[in-house]
């Protein structure tokens, strides 16, 4: 994945121009505070094989972005179920687990 084709935004700049972000096409590093918090990857569906090869696409990138950082696949997976195992413990539903907490994970290792 070529980092120049990963645009750095912040939060409040995501929120002010929304439509202009969703409406492109490159994908969006998101942060709060200098720290990443998220990634934007768009894809705009014309026709399902359109949909299939940006999705093969997004899943190299992630990949990438986890080879970046020291990660592994399980790694993440561990570390999400143990958040969701805890949010459960706090009578919180699946649905209102909280994605960024994931990417402390990933901060951590940066």
């Amino acid at each position: 994945m070529d980092k120049e084709k990963i645009e750095r935004v912040g939060i409040r700049e995501l929120r002010k121009n929304l439509p202009k972000y969703l409406s492109g096409e490159t994908p969006l590093e998101v942060v709060r505070h200098g720290q990443a918090i998220g990634y934007y990857f768009p894809i705009h569906q014309k026709d399902k094989l359109i949909e299939i090869a940006a999705l093969k696409d997004i899943a190299k990138q992630v990949e990438t972005l986890l080879q970046e950082k020291g990660l592994s696949e399980d790694e993440v997976l561990e570390e999400f179920q143990e958040l969701r195992a805890r949010d459960r413990k706090t009578r919180r539903t699946e649905s209102e687990v909280d994605p960024r907490r994931i990417l402390q994970l990933v901060r951590r290792r940066s």
